[in-house]
């Protein structure tokens, strides 16, 4: 779904379908989370998605305890969640070393992670969203906004479109007050980070830890640009990839796929990431890491998770993002139209993108820099040498990557357990589900 602001203009030719509160164009999870979202406050939703329902959707979709926090505020509480795979903390490994950390403990927000197939989470979002009342058309691509005689965005244009975006009938306009645009990175126009993955089949699928590689190096010890990571969702399959991270990234997914090859060669056999045990294609994805759209909203439009550049510029984590901007999203955009004026609305929606920074509480050009600097692998090195066995060091990234400025964070981190930092070849692993040797 990409389109530009003035694709559309006003629209006389083509038809319309129908009319709502809000529009949100993108059905994933910051879109449908958008659309449960509003309708809890009594909105009238339309939700559209180019991708039909029976569109194959492969990957692991891991949730931080900030992210969980967001489904049950949202309303999915542990019992719709049940069977998803709880995680306990993140695995740093590079240079040789490997550290268990806790997520950290923070005042009202759970103690646990969760993992599982993106496409079960993009489903229990997607469902809860019709369940609430919104109304979303799939097979529907957005071509550009609908605008008034004041150049103010009051809807989309579409049409239908069948698997491979082939258009398969007339196209038609959908009227709203305000337009919510989740429709991806494609839509901010601008350079991203870009990640590679592929699932397999895996006895770590039980690994209760979300494990991220700083380092990475080929089976003859050569050093391999960017970063890794392994989720298992504990239903028997994992998720292995690698990305690079800076918005400004030179890398193409060939490249990505060629350094995840390399990768993988090199890791233990009995972890069964091999050819013979994937269980889908190797997908490339750009990461939403571009600072877009966050000025508040253009001439009624908010954008929220990918098409908003809200991922974290230095992890590339994008959901928990993701749940936030739509929450507060939707919380603005109920703002404005208790509002009478225009004028007024206007205000309150411009105020978005100041509130969305304030929740996700980022330094942003510290942040972009760091991204930068961590895809050299001689910047990756000092950092694994240097930094992952420091304690005060690693408390102060975990306390500046969680997105509540203020708030205590403990971890695992201390003299005793400092020993669990380990050279991975001499020593087994003792997390759960995982063997390093």
């Amino acid at each position: 779904m990409t389109f530009s602001p003035d694709a559309a203009g006003p629209a006389s030719a083509a038809r319309a379908l129908e009319s709502a509160d809000v529009v949100v164009v993108g059905a994933g999870p910051a879109g449908s989370a958008a659309a449960a979202h509003l309708r809890a406050a009594g909105l009238d939703v339309i939700v559209l998605e180019r991708a039909d329902a029976g569109a194959v959707r492969t990957g692991t979709a891991a949730l931080t305890p900030q992210a969980v926090g967001e489904l049950r505020a949202l309303g999915i509480d542990d019992a719709g969640t049940q069977r998803w795979h709880r995680t306990t903390g993140v695995r740093f490994v590079g240079g040789g070393m490997r550290l268990a950390v806790a997520w950290p403990d923070v005042a009202g927000r759970p103690g646990h992670g969760l993992t599982c197939a993106q496409a079960v989470l993009d489903d229990t979002l997607s469902s809860y969203a019709v369940a609430s009342g919104a109304r979303v058309h799939r097979a529907t691509e957005v071509t550009g906004f609908q605008t008034d005689a004041r150049g103010r965005v009051n809807g989309v244009a579409a049409q239908p479109v069948d698997g491979s975006g082939q258009p398969t009938g007339a196209g038609f306009t959908v009227g709203a007050r305000v337009v919510i645009d989740a429709s991806g990175v494609a839509a901010t126009g601008q350079p991203s980070g870009l990640a590679v993955s592929v699932d397999f089949a895996s006895p770590r699928h039980l690994d209760d830890h979300v494990e991220t590689w700083l380092s990475l190096t080929s089976a003859d010890g050569t050093r391999l640009p960017g970063h890794g990571w392994i989720v298992g969702r504990g239903d028997g399959h994992v998720t292995a990839g690698v990305g690079a991270l800076a918005a400004d990234t030179s890398a193409t997914p060939d490249q990505c796929a060629g350094v995840l090859q390399q990768w993988l060669t090199a890791l233990p056999a009995g972890w069964q990431l091999t050819e013979t045990t994937t269980t889908g294609p190797v997908r490339a994805a750009r990461l939403g890491t571009a600072r877009a759209h966050r000025d508040g909203a253009r001439d009624g439009v908010l954008h929220v998770g990918d098409a908003a550049g809200a991922a974290h510029p230095v992890t590339g984590e994008g959901l928990t993002a993701a749940l936030v901007s739509a929450r507060v999203a939707a919380a603005t955009v109920v703002e404005a139209l208790t509002r009478t004026g225009e004028s007024e609305i206007a205000t309150t929606l411009a105020a978005y993108g100041a509130r969305l920074d304030d929740a996700l509480g980022r330094h942003e050009r510290w942040d972009r820099l760091a991204a930068r600097l961590l895809d050299r692998p001689s910047v990756a090195r000092l950092v694994t040498t240097y930094a992952l066995p420091r304690e005060a060091l690693m408390k102060r990234v975990l306390r500046h990557a969680t997105p509540s400025p203020g708030a205590p964070v403990e971890t695992s981190l201390t003299p005793p357990t400092m020993v669990s930092v380990t050279r991975a070849a001499a020593h087994p692993g003792t997390e759960r589900g995982v063997d390093q040797r």
